[in-house]
């Protein structure tokens, strides 16, 4: 669509593809992310990942800031199944 817009193509040097994560990569990548992360069980992450996140990095940056949301209100210390869906109902559609 951007291309389609010549004041803003022509500010743009270079086009970049980003694809999705596999969830190799996020079980890699999302503990190095973020501290909350690191903490968190290997399957919610996937969870999370299968629910709300789809390998995209901008949903995983969404999904984070709810989440340290939601551990701040419990005074948990890492995401669990409960956490995440509340952090999931805060997304949106």
């Amino acid at each position: 669509m951007l291309r389609k817009e010549p004041v803003l193509s022509s500010r743009i040097f270079i086009w970049q593809h980003i694809t999705k994560l596999t969830l190799e990569e996020v079980q890699q990548v999302i503990p190095l992310y973020h501290p909350v992360w690191a903490r968190t069980d290997p399957a919610d992450i996937a969870f999370a990942d299968r629910h709300a996140a789809h390998g995209n990095f901008r949903n995983w940056a969404r999904l984070t800031a709810h989440t340290v949301t939601a551990l701040e209100r419990t005074g948990r210390d890492h995401p669990d199944q409960e956490v995440l869906r509340w952090a999931f109902s805060k997304l949106g559609s």
